[in-house]
């Protein structure tokens, strides 16, 4: 009798832990799936407002541009509480940031390559000494080249492989070269661009927002006190015309007569980033948009 009662005993304890675990299972189960539909749905309305802040930046960056002949500084941001009305701003809660960019500022890799396929000589020596500037490997131009180029003669014995044989749609492709490590791609993105002012091969670069290594990629005696004295020269007054730059100091001669046609004093893409955030949920969204004239137009989005 005494053991029937200690079975009994052990059975029934054992049918209490296999409900009290099916119990706390399902409880998990609930606060899990209550948690995840929370979250999507605190995810799905702060994509909808990075999506206007978005909307609402482009639109005042358009603005901002069209009032001036000249696009400075490189990078801003743009205030979205400045943008809504004051009862929306009283019960605007989340917090957004959005910030444009200047793509023009930089380096256009895509400008290496004739639209023919042929090699842009200029260009691709731009390319080298930004790369040597930068301390990085100047190899990594001649897999630009057959990656974008049409023949399959590679510069490097192994630099035609997977070739796309046409321009970059986007500056992360690069990581889809062979011989382009992560690290070397980092390091460079920064000054590197895929949108032309005018063209997809365009080399012509905003010298009031271009950094001090894509100066000094432009020409070959263009030393690093040359590109400090444009940059001081434009911080404190913006260039309005290409020519405009032949005033500086040092540069009224063959490197600044070379620069003509090579240089604009307006960017045409604009990088944007729109986040918004609310009790530790964030949505990214990142753009480049062309503006002409009163237009806009996107050429490139991602969303995380």
């Amino acid at each position: 009798m005494k053991n029937e009662k200690g079975l009994a005993l052990v059975i029934t304890l054992a049918i209490l832990v296999v409900i009290t675990a099916m119990v706390v299972e399902f409880a998990h189960g609930v606060y899990t799936t209550t948690t995840s539909l929370h979250n999507w749905k605190e995810s799905q309305r702060l994509s909808l407002i990075a999506e206007s802040g978005l909307s609402l930046g482009a639109n005042a960056l358009s603005d901002i541009e069209r009032l001036r002949s000249y696009t400075y500084p490189a990078k801003i941001e743009l205030p979205i509480h400045d943008m809504l009305p004051m009862q929306e701003v009283n019960r605007f809660k989340s917090r957004v940031i959005i910030s444009a960019e200047d793509e023009n500022s930089k380096f256009n890799v895509n400008s290496i390559v004739w639209p023919n396929g042929k090699l842009n000589e200029r260009a691709y020596k731009s390319l080298k000494r930004l790369l040597r500037v930068l301390d990085l490997d100047e190899t990594i131009a001649d897999r630009l080249v057959d990656w974008i180029d049409k023949d399959s003669e590679p510069l490097l014995k192994d630099s035609e492989e997977g070739a796309k044989n046409a321009y970059l749609d986007s500056q992360d492709e690069m990581l889809l070269i062979h011989g382009v490590d992560k690290k070397s791609y980092e390091k460079l993105s920064p000054y590197i661009t895929v949108y032309g002012i005018n063209k997809t091969d365009d080399e012509m670069i905003n010298i009031n927002t271009a950094s001090l290594p894509v100066i000094i990629s432009m020409h070959e005696d263009m030393t690093s006190d040359l590109a400090q004295r444009i940059v001081e020269h434009r911080d404190i007054k913006p260039f309005e015309s290409p020519e405009s730059i032949l005033t500086v100091a040092g540069l009224n001669n063959a490197v600044g007569q070379s620069l003509m046609g090579r240089i604009a004093v307006k960017a045409a893409n604009f990088r944007m980033i729109s986040i918004a955030e609310d009790k530790g949920i964030k949505r990214i969204i990142e753009c480049v948009m062309k503006i002409e004239g009163s237009s806009i137009i996107m050429q490139y989005w991602r969303e995380v």
